[in-house]
């Protein structure tokens, strides 16, 4: 299945909406970077796989091991 790599901003505005409170994006960094979100460092850029994060319907536990799967 073909990955959708998003910026951290653009993955709070989709998890959170656009009047949500969302996660700083060191938070969310932390996250990618211990697996509890599926998601990669690319230069200095991070990235969350919307695909792998959807397919885990929110969950962060499912999306930890649906990362270790693809």
């Amino acid at each position: 299945m073909k990955r959708e790599l998003i910026k951290i901003s653009e993955f709070q505005r989709r998890r959170w909406g656009e009047n949500g409170t969302p996660q700083c994006p060191q938070a969310i960094r932390n996250h990618i970077r211990n697996g509890i979100v599926p998601g990669e460092q690319i230069g200095k850029l991070w990235y969350v796989d919307w695909t792998a994060f959807n397919r885990s319907g929110g969950n962060d536990l499912v999306a930890m091991v649906l990362k270790g799967a693809a």
